[in-house]
């Protein structure tokens, strides 16, 4: 009795001993758990100040943070995805009736777009200038312009130019027995200082051809004029080879049944004083005309 009394009393201490070991080694690792994460947590904000992300979006520690004060629970967004991406930039879903109405729509707005253009380059030809390369409010500016200040040159013009003057007027009267004439800016079929016919020419000069086709047979002259800005020599030579190209052209669409008289009258003959940009641009022009 007394040796077992005796065992159990030294099993005792060792069984408590255990259990204090135990417990300490928990209590050690929870706090070198702990200073672990502590650690962690501060070289992460370190490294984050050092290095900043370039995603706009918080942390996600951050926002849990946010919406425990907030009371707003968290959803996690997918990070290759931007908010109002998909229903921003997505094309709109049209039915098959709705794209033929707006390609309908589309359709008359481009045939009312082409027939203001063919009236503005129609009465650009009648006033006598030409701003093809211009947007369409430039050209309809330009033309208000050119009709509010008339085409009547000024006194001052009108009397520096008087033997000029008389000189178009006789011209007129020899060329008002004419069957058919036609006069055209040459801004509208040359490039400046160039004799070669700009591609969008053919729109004019196809309706010109239309008419002349009603007298067959005939003469058609061809008579090209320059402002005075260059020299008397060269103005000459361009608008001769203009009234060439000219003849080459309506000579082609026409036939040999017609004859042809071309004449490059240069800087002679001014219809205003070449002493502004608008008057250069108006003595600028081509005549086409049934003679006989």
């Amino acid at each position: 009795m007394i040796q077992s009394a005796n065992s159990e009393a030294q099993t005792a201490p060792k069984e408590s001993k255990g259990r204090l070991s135990w417990l300490v080694t928990l209590v050690f690792r929870l706090l070198l758990l702990g200073v672990g994460s502590g650690l962690a947590i501060i070289l992460g904000i370190i490294l984050a100040n050092f290095y900043p992300s370039a995603s706009a979006n918080k942390p996600l520690l951050l926002q849990v943070t946010d919406s425990w004060g907030k009371g707003v629970p968290v959803i996690a967004r997918n990070s290759g995805s931007t908010p109002g991406t998909d229903t921003a930039n997505s094309p709109l879903q049209l039915t098959a009736e709705q794209k033929q109405q707006a390609q309908a729509e589309l359709t008359k707005l481009q045939d009312q777009q082409q027939s203001l253009q063919d009236a503005v380059t129609t009465l650009e030809t009648q006033v006598g200038i030409s701003n093809p390369t211009e947007t369409l409010e430039i050209r309809l500016q330009s033309l208000s312009q050119q009709i509010q200040a008339g085409v009547a040159p000024s006194t001052e013009a009108s009397a520096a130019n008087v033997s000029t003057n008389q000189t178009t007027n006789s011209s007129e009267s020899v060329l008002s027995a004419d069957k058919l004439k036609v006069t055209l800016p040459s801004d509208a079929l040359f490039e400046l200082d160039n004799s070669i016919l700009r591609p969008e020419a053919g729109l004019l000069l196809d309706k010109i051809i239309a008419d002349l086709r009603d007298y067959p047979s005939t003469t058609i002259r061809i008579a090209a004029y320059t402002d005075g800005t260059k020299e008397a020599a060269d103005n000459r030579e361009l608008s001769f080879r203009r009234a060439k190209s000219l003849e080459q052209y309506l000579a082609n669409a026409l036939g040999d049944e017609y004859r042809w008289l071309v004449v490059g009258y240069g800087e002679t003959l001014p219809l205003v004083a070449n002493d502004n940009a608008a008057n250069q641009q108006r003595n600028r022009r081509i005549e086409i005309a049934v003679v006989d």
